[in-house]
């Protein structure tokens, strides 16, 4: 499975926004999952099938005091030899326009990689360790989230059922194996509720290892070229009961199978391009 974590924390990008999974297989994959924990982070691994996507995003961040920001990304994501690779680049505002995250995500045990070029700087960065749990600029989203994570890395609770929109929604509870996991993630614990009918994550709630709590909701869900996607996705920050801030992003253009992304606009060196 790569991801219970990404699917949510980004059923937004990558594995939120480009992440791919054909409808049939995963709608009748789903019928035969069983109700135990490791079997449903299987059959949420199994759907993801893979295919070339591009999208347009809006990101929108609110502080506590209701300020906005708002920022266009583009998103481009491939499916390649057991791996997915995802390139986000930050069209605008100009103060960040040109910063381009590239993350590869494997399907085994290896170690995901992340890379970060800041043109301000004419600098690419590798994020690695617990830098991962760091803020994706300034987003409620953190570098972590925007990878995908092998269910190995979880200790996997299956809590029970809920409905969520209107679907029927299994709900699991996930802790981190080691504390070298626990502190490259930036959570203690993570809830999550997949959708039984596609496996979908439609709901997640993590828990800050400063006690802080992240919320994330998948919304608008639709399909796309055959494909399942939330097409809007809330990520909330909250201390006690306060929130800190929040960051949306709305799909704005998704087009899936498209034959212009290939594996050469994924190479690091190409980041300052």
């Amino acid at each position: 499975m790569k991801p219970l974590l990404s699917s949510v924390l980004v059923s937004a990008l990558a594995a939120i926004l480009i992440a791919s999974s054909s409808v049939s297989a995963p709608v009748a994959h789903a019928q035969r999952v069983p109700d135990d924990a490791r079997a449903i982070l299987e059959a949420v691994h199994a759907r993801d099938e893979g295919d070339r996507g591009r999208a347009r995003v809006r990101m929108t961040l609110r502080d506590a005091r209701g300020a906005t920001r708002v920022r266009d990304l583009s998103i481009l994501g491939l499916r390649s030899e057991g791996s997915l690779h995802t390139l986000v680049r930050f069209e605008s505002p100009s103060d960040v326009a040109g910063t381009t995250l590239l993350t590869r995500d494997y399907d085994d045990t290896r170690t995901d990689e992340q890379w970060l070029h800041l043109p301000a700087f004419r600098r690419t960065t590798r994020i690695v360790g617990a830098g991962r749990a760091r803020s994706f600029l300034g987003s409620d989203l953190t570098f972590a989230d925007l990878t995908r994570r092998h269910p190995d890395d979880f200790e996997a609770t299956l809590l029970g059922q809920e409905d969520v929109g209107g679907e029927r929604c299994w709900r699991l509870a996930l802790a981190p194996r080691t504390d070298a996991i626990r502190d490259e993630l930036g959570y203690s614990r993570i809830e999550v509720w997949i959708a039984r009918r596609t496996l979908l994550v439609l709901r997640s709630k993590a828990t800050l290892l400063d006690g802080r709590f992240k919320y994330v909701q998948a919304e608008d869900v639709a399909q796309v070229d055959g494909i399942w996607v939330a097409r809007r996705l809330v990520a909330r920050t909250v201390r006690g009961t306060t929130l800190e801030s929040e960051t949306v992003l709305e799909r704005r253009e998704v087009r899936f199978g498209d034959a212009t992304v290939t594996p050469a606009l994924f190479e690091p060196s190409r980041l300052g391009g």
